[in-house]
């Protein structure tokens, strides 16, 4: 290491840790995923040329000198929505559809597209809703359909959750590393602890020599702290995030992009009236025959609707599993859950529901088992990056991680692997979490080898709550859609079964969190033992 100079070690990390076997050859991530646009160019090189997205031939959203123009900002005041099929009556299993036209500050229209828009179709007496697919035209001009798939009277809401320059500056945003830091201890003399900084990739700001490097060569586990001079490296023993440098990566007026009004502003609503939908019995929703869910389902353009506060899916037949029904479906089964902490709430929610007992463990890793010995469960969080205000201990790179844990599994028909591998990635740039995946792939084709029957679940990121600026840049909604098409990218053609709450979580009738209202929770189990017995689903409605 003291020989190298930090551009070989960073070339090191971005080339050489990311060279992947994927089953079907190797996959190689080139470092060009670090090109910056020019203003960052003193986190990177060579230096591209600065993106800049044109309006007319008398302007721009930013100027010369980068900064914004917020004249020329997509506003959802001036934004306009009307229905372009619109007919006396509607029914279920028709499509509605409506058109939006982006306008500026100065009620102009827009004349290129991007803008990252939310559509949801409710009808609050019901407690039901469901979620709408955007087109963009890419000149300033979106439609929006909707699948009836309920009776009943409705309204749509169109949110402008981001303008498209706010889109372009995350593009930016996500790409440049380091901008999270941590905080480790290190044991020190005396048994006091010794705090330094960290960082996922290599600290720009500091020489090698006085770096810690803890990565494991030819994989996505990298992590890098500053030397404590009073102690070794192979002292540290827990860590936990601390400030970021987002503030010092933005312009006061490039802040205002993540905030009221372009951010989650709704759209000017439809004045046409209500729209009813109208079926020949009132309590019948879409009727449509739905295959079991299983390995290989197809998912709908539409994923499913909210009807009367329970969750219906498009996809493939579910039902609604009581505590006991739970016990049934996981008797004589093994349920490994490796990821985040929303993949944790569920397993905390059958501990909840008296499915399983908690053993000996920590929020990071625990055992779990039912009262009369028949199920077996286990939750791992995955290793770093780790998003937590609370300390968490560092574990050895070299022998940890969600990869390491799968190609170590015995697996078998009575075994279920549930992934849930999101939010904690969305701030890093597009390489880090497409070479974790990778790793993932690679681990989930080596236990399939062995064990092919082991059934293997993903679970896609959801929808969450932003407090301030600083997390809409790190954890933006639009940034968890990446990662879930980036997930399916890669992992959608093993035989693995993709479990989607995107849709769900966007038109829920509780609050947007991380960690959704337990109601939702329980809706998303329904799901997974749905696919883990579909067995059970015999003399099920559709």
């Amino acid at each position: 290491m003291t020989n190298l100079t930090w551009w070989q070690v960073l070339k090191r990390v971005l080339i050489g840790s990311v060279i992947l076997t994927t089953g079907a050859g190797t996959l190689m991530v080139r470092s060009s995923g670090w090109v910056l646009s020019s203003r960052y160019s003193h986190f990177s090189a060579p230096k591209p040329k600065a993106k800049v997205i044109t309006v007319t031939s008398l302007g721009t959203w930013r100027t010369s000198k980068q900064s914004i123009n917020p004249g020329w900002v997509t506003h959802p005041k001036y934004t306009s929505v009307k229905i372009i099929n619109s007919k006396p009556t509607y029914h279920v299993g028709d499509t509605l559809v409506l058109e939006v036209i982006a306008r500026d500050s100065n009620k102009r229209r827009k004349v290129y597209g991007g803008d990252y828009l939310r559509a949801v179709l409710r009808d609050k007496a019901q407690k039901a809703s469901t979620t709408g697919r955007v087109r963009d035209h890419g000149n300033g001009r979106y439609t929006v359909s909707f699948l009836l798939s309920f009776p009943g009277r409705v309204k749509p809401v169109i949110q402008l959750i981001h303008p498209s320059e706010a889109v372009q500056l995350l593009k930016e945003l996500r790409e440049i590393p380091n901008k999270r830091r941590w905080s480790c201890a290190f044991k020190g003399k005396r048994r006091r602890d010794v705090l330094k900084k960290c960082t996922l990739l290599p600290s720009r700001s500091l020489p090698l020599p006085s770096q810690c490097d803890f990565s494991v060569l030819n994989t996505s586990r990298t992590w890098f702290c500053e030397k404590p001079t009073t102690t070794s490296c192979d002292k540290i023993t827990k860590c936990k995030s601390s400030l970021d440098t987002v503030a010092k990566l933005m312009t006061s007026k490039e802040r205002k992009l993540f905030e009221s009004p372009f951010f989650r502003g709704n759209l000017a609503p439809i004045t046409t009236g209500p729209i009813d939908i109208f079926n020949v019995d009132e309590n019948v929703t879409v009727t449509r025959s739905l295959p079991l869910c299983q390995l290989g389902v197809h998912h709908s353009v539409s994923q499913g609707f909210w009807f009367r506060n329970t969750w219906h899916s498009l996809s493939c037949k579910i039902r609604q599993f009581s505590p006991k029904d739970i016990t049934k479906c996981l008797a004589n089964q093994t349920l490994h859950l490796r990821g985040d902490s929303t993949s944790r709430q569920w397993i905390k929610r059958l501990e909840g529901f008296k499915v399983l007992r908690a053993g000996k463990g920590d929020q990071l890793l625990r055992r779990y088992t039912s009262e009369k010995g028949q199920i077996h469960a286990t939750f791992m969080f995955h290793t770093v990056p780790i998003q937590a205000s609370h300390w968490w201990p560092f574990r050895n790179l070299s022998d940890a991680g969600v990869p390491i844990d799968v190609k170590k599994m015995v697996g078998g028909a009575h075994v279920v692997l549930v992934l849930s591998l999101c939010s904690h990635f969305t701030a890093e740039p597009t390489h880090v979490y497409s070479s974790r995946m990778y790793e993932v792939r690679s681990a989930i084709q080596e236990l399939h080898q062995k064990y092919p029957e082991t059934t293997v679940i993903v679970k896609t990121c959801n929808t969450r709550h932003h407090r301030h600026y600083r997390e809409v840049v790190q954890m933006s909604d639009w940034l968890a859609d990446q990662l879930n098409q980036e997930m399916r990218g890669i992992l959608g053609d093993l035989k693995v079964a993709i479990l989607d709450v995107w849709d769900m979580t966007v038109s829920q009738w509780y609050a947007q969190d991380i960690h959704p209202d337990l109601h939702v929770v329980d809706n998303e189990l329904n799901i997974l033992m749905s696919y883990i017995c579909p067995w059970m689903m015999k003399n099920i409605d559709g």
